[in-house]
C-alpha cells in the first residue's frame, strides 16, 4: 500500500511503497502525462516539475534511496494457522520529497487527469501510436487516472495533518483538493525557477517553523501570481531566454544553490 509520511523536522514527506506499488504509480503519472508535442514541453514546464519526483520514485523501487522493513500484521497464530513460517515484516522502499515539491507534483498530476479522460485530448496524445499500443493505453488509462488520484489524496491527508486544523481550514478545501480534482489551478503555467525559490525559502525555515511556511508554499502554489516577486522574475527569465535564444526552461538562476546534504 502507497503511504506518505512526513518526515521528523518538516522537510519533506517520504512517498513509501513496495517495489509494485511504486512501479505502478511511476507508470500511472507517465500515463496521465501522455505523449506531448516536443514544441509545447518547450513552453511548458509541468513535465520537467513531475519527472524529478518520478525520477526517485523510480530509483526508489529500484532500492537505490531508502529501504525499510515494516510489519504485514502476520502474527504467530496467522502462521501457525497456515502451516508455514510466514515473515512477520515485507520490505518497503521510500523517498523523502521537499514539501513544495511533493505539493506540486500532486497538483499537476492530478490535474491532469481531468486532460486524459477527454477524447480529443486523449487521441492528440496518443494518436500517433500503433493501434495495438493505442488499445493498450485506452484500456488502463482509467485504472491509472485513479491511482494518481489516490497519490494525490494521500498527499493532501498528511500536508493537512501537517498543516494542523486551523492552517489547513485558511487553504479552502476546494482550492487545495479541487485543484487536485481538476478544477484547474495556476500553477499549470508556472514557471520551474518560481518552486526552486519556494524550495530554497523552505528549506532555509527552522524546522518549528514549516507547518506555517508550507502554509505559505501551498498558497503560492496555487495562485503563483499572488507573490509579488513571482511576476518579475518571470520577465527575468523570459528576457535571460531572448538573449541566449534558448527555452525558458533552461534558464537557471545563478542564486540558487542546494545543500549538498539535507536534514529531512
Amino acid at each position: 500500500m502507497l503511504e506518505v509520511q512526513d518526515t521528523p523536522h518538516h522537510l519533506g514527506a517520504y512517498i513509501l511503497g513496495t517495489y509494485d506499488d511504486l512501479n505502478a504509480l511511476y507508470d500511472a503519472a507517465y500515463d496521465v502525462m501522455g505523449m506531448e508535442d516536443e514544441e509545447k514541453e518547450i513552453y511548458d514546464s509541468r513535465p520537467m516539475r513531475v519527472m524529478g519526483v518520478l525520477y526517485e520514485i523510480r530509483h526508489a523501487s529500484m532500492g537505490d534511496r531508502e529501504i525499510q522493513l515494516l510489519p504485514n500484521g502476520v502474527t504467530d497464530t496467522s502462521a501457525v494457522f497456515e502451516g508455514r513460517d510466514l515473515p512477520a515484516k515485507n520490505v518497503v522502499f521510500s523517498v523523502p520529497v521537499l514539501w513544495p515539491v511533493l505539493a506540486d507534483f500532486a497538483m499537476i498530476t492530478d490535474d491532469m487527469t481531468t486532460d486524459v479522460l477527454q477524447p480529443r485530448y486523449f487521441k492528440r496524445m496518443y494518436g500517433n501510436l500503433s493501434q495495438e499500443a493505442h488499445e493498450d493505453v485506452n484500456s488502463r488509462i482509467e485504472s491509472s487516472v485513479g491511482l494518481v488520484k489516490f497519490f494525490a489524496s494521500l498527499v493532501w491527508r498528511e500536508m493537512r495533518r501537517v498543516l494542523g486544523k486551523n492552517r489547513a481550514m485558511r487553504i479552502h478545501r476546494r482550492d487545495l483538493y479541487g485543484a487536485m480534482l481538476g478544477y484547474g489551478t495556476n500553477s499549470d503555467v508556472m514557471i520551474r525557477q518560481y518552486l526552486d525559490i519556494l524550495n530554497i525559502w523552505y528549506i532555509k525555515t527552522a524546522p518549528d517553523k514549516r507547518p506555517a511556511a508550507l502554509s505559505k508554499v501551498v498558497r503560492s502554489l496555487l495562485d503563483p501570481h499572488s507573490d509579488r516577486q513571482y511576476q518579475p522574475l518571470v520577465e527575468q527569465i523570459r528576457q535571460a531566454a531572448d538573449k541566449y535564444g534558448v527555452p525558458e526552461s533552461e534558464i537557471r538562476l545563478s542564486d540558487i544553490q542546494y545543500p549538498e546534504e539535507l536534514e529531512w
